[in-house]
């Protein structure tokens, strides 16, 4: 497994993208992919370091994406899809942009149907989507999911708390510190140090306003994209818009107003 370190050749050229890109060009078939991706994310997994989990979780990612209908899914896959599931929910943070998306694999769908995998197929559902009052719900009844799964209760609360900020953050621009507060379920005066985590792990922009207790948010991630969110996007459009236009007639009237003296 050494071998495979980052920093070593091999480990260099079995980086997850360049192993796709080889795959693609020798034009190896989706059952040979996805036995090549799961025996790297196997050997991966072996590796004691600090790149190793993210790494195993992109190929077995990878993995997942050959599954293109329920039909191929099998027992092999479902492990996979288990495994990717919970390293979403450990690290939900270093690869958002590769796992926002993993709720429609087949293979992890078929989690949802399993009875044995339901409860953490729900619990994958609301680190995608959901906010931390979702997750405290869930842990009331399903405590033992967490245990099972070897998943840290504080680490989940935690995450959920930057995940649900980012939820927040993309339904307003200005969010005053209280409204944060009651979101994350901590003290008024812990709200900074959540914002400050949020941008430091690039999941923000933002700025404080400290006098007047007001985030105002720059740029967020985006964790669900449906129709609430077409219809947010289409109100700042318009109001944009309508800005742009405001601007742009202010300007006409003072060239015509310049243009009219002597």
């Amino acid at each position: 497994p050494d071998a495979l370190a980052e920093g070593r050749p091999l480990g260099d050229v079995l980086d997850a993208a360049n192993v796709k890109k080889m795959t693609e060009e020798w034009g190896v078939g989706r059952a040979d992919q996805r036995k090549l991706y799961r025996a790297i994310a196997e050997g991966v997994g072996k590796i004691q370091d600090s790149g190793s989990a993210a790494r195993k979780q992109k190929f077995l990612l990878s993995a997942l994406a050959t599954y293109a209908e329920a039909s191929e899914v099998d027992a092999e896959a479902l492990a996979a899809a288990k495994d990717a599931a919970i390293g979403a929910i450990q690290d939900p943070v270093t690869l958002f942009a590769e796992q926002r998306g993993m709720l429609s694999f087949p293979a992890v769908m078929a989690l949802g149907n399993n009875a044995a995998t339901k409860s953490l197929f729900s619990l994958l559902q609301i680190f995608q989507e959901g906010k931390l009052e979702d997750f405290e719900a869930f842990v009331k009844g399903n405590e033992a999911t967490l245990s099972e799964n070897g998943l840290s209760k504080d680490d989940c609360i935690r995450h959920m708390r930057l995940l649900s900020l980012c939820s927040l953050a993309a339904e307003h621009e200005e969010i005053p510190y209280s409204a944060i507060a009651s979101t994350l379920h901590v003290d008024d005066s812990e709200v900074e140090n959540w914002v400050i985590a949020a941008v430091s792990s690039g999941l923000l922009s933002a700025k404080m306003d400290q006098l007047q207790k007001v985030v105002m948010v720059e740029s967020c991630v985006v964790r669900k994209f449906g129709i609430e969110q077409w219809k947010s996007l289409q109100t700042r459009l318009s109001a944009w818009k309508k800005n742009v236009k405001g601007v742009l007639d202010g300007l006409e009237k003072s060239q015509a107003m310049q243009q009219g003296q002597p």
